[in-house]
């Protein structure tokens, strides 16, 4: 995060101040702490589980979730503190700033926030998850750190309040939204072990004592190993997952695929007579030649049970299995799948025989398009092939897709939601909160892959109007 010349200095002197003999072996048990729960049970260890998460990125960001830990914590036999000490024996070296913001720190605690408002390189607008009941919205002021995030993120973090505006401090953690749940039931449960506990204090007089003593951010402060074990886990098992497959209403996996037939000029007028006639194919436009290819009257079009389903439709009910365009020398067939490709191909062959010539075809993978993409968006030619499908085409395709696909959803059983349908859900107090928080989740992914491919983000406001529930939106 984006600090003053004051904090980078107390926060390196500090960092120093960790290797000293009379702490080091303290710092060493908190790391131990926050990692053994998660490698213990997996068999694997902490140098091991570094080296994985080297190649997420976030191993800095984890490491600042534990030396922040540690420069909070009061550790036995007498409270002692590392931020206290080291103020105590060389406070006199910093400057004020630098002195206030290592007390702050050690009195923060780590808590989970949702972002609701980001303006990036400024600030963003949180409100935190586990502390907060009334919903109240706080701004935090923030270079560096809003420039990665998006609305709905979800986070693991300090912030601090120095000179009456809240910022963060150095370790940031995003979380998964799956994870988020996670990490509620934990804290949760420790709250209601903690209550037990007490309850079984007989003397009223000591019961209150402890209740004097213990509050919720010292809650929240011995619990702080549980934010990183959950985080671990889940993004570990996010790394040694399989993506779903998407697939199209046929069932098959989807492969971009285009297929071009040369044929000789004169032959062009007679090419789109057969086409016309043919009651396969049916004209996209009067003034134009192209065509669309229906899918069978008896074809169900249904979701199939597995994977993620994408497809075409002509106004949004009739599915499309491929698009013909008739151009000087050549004919062009784009479908979604190798397997419509191929019943395209032998229905365009068997009904231009002899106008034709010999097929020749590519696909692309949706991640060979999206990357393709990136690489267009950023003007970098010389990565991949030139004679590929038209990346901007492919993009609206999608973008198209999703519209039709989301339009569906809200009528269709969401495993998210209990296998019950958004519009049936949010008759219901329990059935709305799932759907907002199924609505967030999409917006959240759509505004994140916007922002890494550099493009406008897919407009949702319209579900959340369709389904009553813009105010919990805005």
């Amino acid at each position: 995060m984006g600090k003053s010349s004051d904090t980078d200095k107390v926060i390196r002197n500090i960092m120093k101040w960790t290797d000293r003999p009379e702490w080091s072996d303290e710092m060493a048990a908190v790391v131990d702490a926050h990692l053994s729960p998660l490698c213990d049970p997996i068999g694997i260890s902490q140098e091991e589980l570094a080296e994985e998460l080297a190649e997420t990125g976030f191993e800095g960001m984890l490491f600042g979730i534990m030396f922040e830990d540690f420069l909070s914590r009061r550790l036995p036999p007498d409270d002692k503190n590392i931020i206290d000490d080291y103020l105590k024996r060389r406070g006199w070296r910093e400057s004020v700033p630098g002195r206030r913001y290592l007390q702050k720190l050690r009195d923060s605690v780590l808590s989970l926030y949702e972002v609701v408002d980001v303006s990036p390189g400024q600030h963003c607008d949180l409100r935190d998850l586990v502390r907060d009941r009334d919903g109240e919205i706080i701004r935090v002021f923030e270079h560096m750190g809003t420039q990665n995030l998006v609305k709905w993120d979800q986070v693991a973090a300090r912030v601090l309040k120095v000179n009456g505006k809240h910022i963060f401090s150095g370790g940031i953690l995003p979380f998964p939204r799956e994870s988020v749940q996670s990490l509620l039931r934990v804290l949760s449960e420790s709250q209601k072990n903690f209550n037990k506990v007490l309850s079984r204090v007989d003397d009223k007089e000591a019961r209150d004592e402890i209740l004097s003593s213990v509050n919720e951010d010292l809650f929240l402060r011995n619990s702080c190993p549980a934010f990183t074990s959950t985080w671990l886990m889940h993004t570990l098992d996010r790394r040694r997952e399989h993506l779903p497959e998407l697939i199209n209403r046929d069932g098959e996996v989807l492969v971009f695929t285009e297929t071009r037939f040369p044929f000789l000029a004169e032959q062009i007028d007679e090419i789109a007579e057969r086409l016309d006639a043919a009651p396969e194919w049916e004209r996209d436009h009067p003034d134009e030649r192209s065509w669309i290819w229906l899918a069978e009257p008896d074809a169900p079009g249904s979701k199939p049970q597995k994977g993620i389903a994408f497809d075409s439709f002509q106004g949004g009910q009739r599915l499309l299995s491929g698009t013909l365009e008739l151009k000087p020398g050549m004919l062009k067939y784009t479908a979604n799948s190798m397997e419509r490709a191929k019943r395209g191909q032998d229905l365009l062959e068997s009904l231009l025989h002899g106008l034709i010539g010999p097929a020749l075809s590519k696909l692309q993978t949706p991640e060979q398009l999206m990357t393709e993409h990136d690489n267009h968006e950023q003007g970098d030619s010389s990565r991949g092939p030139a004679d590929t499908i038209d990346p901007d085409i492919a993009a609206e395709i999608i973008h198209n897709t999703l519209d039709q696909h989301y339009r569906q959803s809200l009528d269709e059983p969401i495993p998210a939601l209990d296998n019950k349908t958004p519009r049936q859900c949010v008759r219901g107090k329990n059935g709305r909160e799932q759907v907002i928080e199924w609505l967030k989740h999409l917006e959240n992914n759509e505004l994140r892959r916007a922002a890494h491919q550099g493009q406008a983000p897919y407009d949702s406001s319209w579900m959340w109007e369709e389904l009553k529930l813009s105010g919990y939106r805005d």
